[in-house]
């Protein structure tokens, strides 16, 4: 979850960048304002994104050793969640949503009093609008249909109402309202996204661009600028409105002095949706490993054979041996287990590097008190492995390792003694899922891993005749086969699966 959050901000803050940049300072403000409504929606979606890229890799090595089968159960079943991590999660959730409810009922509040009083006062109507005069504005705003202003400020034939009622009319007409509407619920939402916020003030001075772009048409741009100047003077925003001195005012008056150039304006457009493009397609992008095989054709259907090197299983340095010698002979049985009378199987999942030294150690599956712990240790402080090796070149392979802990008899100090066993280490990830039919002569189907993600590079062999060939970059297959021959469908790190026909 911290990943995606951080994701999140990342993009979004990225995007913002880019507006700022090409965008921000530009007179294309029809499509700022989409730009801006879409930021922070397109960064919220963008963690979740996926672009497989599925780049060549040599198949590694499958492991041949002894396979722990006392209880199968216990491959199917996950580690549980530590409770430091569980309650760091819980805390965050916590001050997630009290801050969350905070904030929304502070905008609902604000908003309610904002209905309440176009409903408590009079107005008239004007334009398709309706007006509202009231000695508590102390600037003139909008919301939604509505303009509110300050009794002093209007007079049906001064020059200045007729702007500010101009300008107001500007935000109604275009919807403004919307919005800033979508963004104060953002900001409830993504409250913890400073981004957010200045998202939220690019979009309310782009609006006020807008609308002193459509004024500047029908009036006077000096008696215009005065008149700003007059407002900004005495700004006081209010949430979920509109008001036309609530934006920066330097950056107005620059806006409205200057020149427009199609070119560069055009130009920096196209760089900005081009990098914008870029950017989701950078955070999206999922590098996966895709399995090669060699394969040649023999009397129309698909030969298959292995080219190059023989495949090599990893091996700890020592020999297998030496090295379950190792693990029985240092490991000690903790004492508050043998006190309790706890054993069973502890397996600790490893991977053996290109070097040959083990990484990720961990204890998949365990028994507790101090148990776990101690297998980790062991195989922490072991003997390094020679890496495994697919035509002659180092491959990573994940590991397991099935660890007995057992009781025997009661020694004089009335606690049983501990035995360690070691059954065998093995590669595991899961079983293989397969959906596939037969019809007209050939198998098709589709090889997914257990978390149901397609398998590009997966092997579908036979045995008599020795044919095979393997799944295509979305873990699909066809083989035409007779259907009374099996096959077998195997990929590295995960238990095979066998189809029987009829």
């Amino acid at each position: 979850m911290m990943w995606i959050l951080l994701k999140f901000i990342a993009s979004s803050a990225i995007l913002y960048l880019l507006f700022h940049l090409f965008l921000g300072k530009e007179k294309s403000f029809l499509l700022n304002r989409w730009v801006l409504i879409f930021i922070i929606p397109c960064a919220m979606l963008i963690p979740f994104l996926s672009l497989p890229v599925f780049l060549p890799q040599e198949v590694p090595v499958q492991s041949t050793y002894i396979k722990l089968v006392q209880n199968p159960e216990i491959y199917r079943t996950n580690p549980e969640p530590s409770p430091q991590n569980f309650s760091l999660l819980h805390l965050l959730i916590t001050v997630y949503l009290l801050v969350f409810l905070f904030l929304l009922v502070k905008k609902l509040k604000a908003l309610s009093n904002l209905i309440t009083w176009t409903q408590e006062r009079s107005f008239r109507r004007i334009k398709g609008a309706f007006l509202v005069l009231s000695a508590d504005v102390h600037t003139p705003f909008s919301f939604g249909k509505y303009i509110f202003m300050h009794p002093s400020d209007y007079s049906e034939t001064n020059e200045k109402t007729a702007m500010i009622i101009e300008h107001e009319l500007v935000h109604i007409r275009e919807k403004h309202h919307l919005d800033l509407i979508l963004m104060e619920f953002l900001t409830v939402i993504c409250w913890f996204n400073p981004i957010v916020y200045l998202v939220k003030k690019a979009m309310v001075l782009n609006h006020e661009y807008l609308a002193d772009q459509k004024v500047q048409h029908t009036t006077q741009a000096i008696a215009y600028k005065k008149l700003l100047f007059e407002l900004t003077v005495r700004t006081q925003q209010v949430a979920w409105t509109i008001s036309m001195a609530s934006s920066s005012l330097k950056n107005r008056l620059i806006m409205m002095n200057k020149p427009l150039t199609k070119k560069t304006m055009q130009l920096r457009i196209f760089s900005f949706s081009l990098l914008s493009l870029l950017i989701i397609a950078g955070f999206s992008l999922q590098i996966n490993a895709r399995q090669s095989l060699s394969t040649k054709a023999k009397t129309g259907q698909s030969g298959w054979e292995q080219s190059g090197e023989t495949a090599s299983q990893p091996m700890a340095q020592g020999g297998m041996a030496a090295y379950y010698n190792y693990i029985a002979t240092e490991l000690e049985y903790p004492l508050e287990a043998r006190r309790k009378g706890i054993e069973g199987a502890v397996e600790v999942q490893f991977i053996v590097e290109k070097d040959g030294s083990l990484s990720n150690i961990k204890a998949i599956k365990g028994i507790g008190f101090g148990c776990d712990e101690e297998a980790e240790r062991v195989i922490k402080n072991g003997p390094a492995f020679h890496p495994g090796k697919q035509r002659g070149r180092p491959v990573r392979v994940q590991m397991v390792l099935p660890i007995l802990f057992g009781l025997n008899q009661s020694n004089p100090d009335k606690l049983p003694s501990g035995e360690i066993t070691v059954e065998g280490v093995e590669q595991r990830n899961g079983q293989l899922i397969v959906d596939a039919s037969y019809s007209d002569g050939l198998w098709k189907g589709t090889v997914r891993d257990p978390l149901g993600y397609p398998l590009p590079g997966a092997t579908i062999v036979t045995e008599d005749p020795y044919l095979g060939t393997v799944t295509d970059i979305n873990g699909q297959f066809s083989f035409k086969i007779a259907q009374s021959v099996p096959l077998t469908i195997s990929f590295v790190g995960y238990e095979s699966v066998k189809l029987l026909g009829k």
